[in-house]
């Protein structure tokens, strides 16, 4: 699936960019900061996905969802915004967005709005007639509550001491485990880096493992100036950490 990244501020389209490619079959094909240089992108690419800010340089982004109307390109859109106003969410629902991502938003948000509309592409490809049951698959918000139900708070506790990876170290978790918890809020990769004396990427690995079982959210934090930071907090449903600490 081609995609294309519409957003003027550099360091949010790297981390949008770093977000598809941790997803499969997804390939950025162009990125643009105007609505104009998104145009030319639709032209020479015809992407399949595209990612849109509102707040552009001249035109806003709403502007291109009526160029791609008017010149019938077909590709599914998603905004990842700031923008909250309730007429822009209005435009959003009249041009047929397929979500709407207000910034900061999770890697998981971000990886269902996205599924969605591969699962949609995928039965289209097929050709094989559609039923009601696979349009309910796709229409009906069920994904938003089984992110929230995917598991019971204490499957994931248990679960996590079982499926620990075989290049994980069960002490080298506990040690980490320990630092979260005594840190008491969100932490970047780099501040528990510090706090348990590890490389960056070790730490890294293990917020990851962390993040995909459950046990950790993640979340954007923006900034006027420099790369956005991802930041790492103990889920609140979790009554019980994975290991003894």
């Amino acid at each position: 699936m081609k995609v294309l990244i519409v957003e003027d501020d550099p360091m949010v389209a790297e981390l949008n960019q770093q977000f598809i490619e941790r997803m499969d079959n997804l390939d950025v094909v162009c990125k643009a900061d105007t609505v104009k240089k998104a145009q030319d992108c639709l032209q020479k690419w015809t992407p399949n996905l595209v990612l849109l800010d509102v707040y552009l340089p001249g035109k806003s982004g709403l502007t291109l969802l009526s160029h791609m109307q008017e010149h019938q390109y077909h590709a599914s859109v998603i905004l990842i915004t700031a923008a909250k106003d309730i007429q822009t969410v209005k435009e959003a629902v009249f041009y047929g967005v397929a979500d709407y991502l207000i910034k900061p938003f999770t890697f998981e948000r971000f990886k269902l709005a996205v599924e969605k509309i591969q699962r949609l592409a995928t039965v289209m490809e097929e050709g094989n007639g559609i039923n009601q049951a696979v349009i309910d698959h796709y229409f009906n918000k069920e994904e938003h509550t089984d992110m929230e139900k995917k598991e019971p708070p204490e499957k994931v506790s248990q679960n996590l001491s079982k499926n620990l990876s075989k290049n994980l170290s069960k002490l080298t978790m506990t040690t980490i485990l320990k630092s979260i918890k005594e840190l008491d809020g969100p932490f970047s990769v780099e501040t528990l880096a510090r706090e348990v004396d590890l490389s960056r990427i070790t730490v890294k690995k293990y917020i990851q493992f962390l993040v995909d079982d459950g046990f950790l959210i993640e979340s954007i934090e923006y900034h006027k100036v420099g790369r956005p930071l991802m930041l790492y907090q103990l889920n609140p449903n979790l009554k019980e950490p994975p290991f003894p600490l």
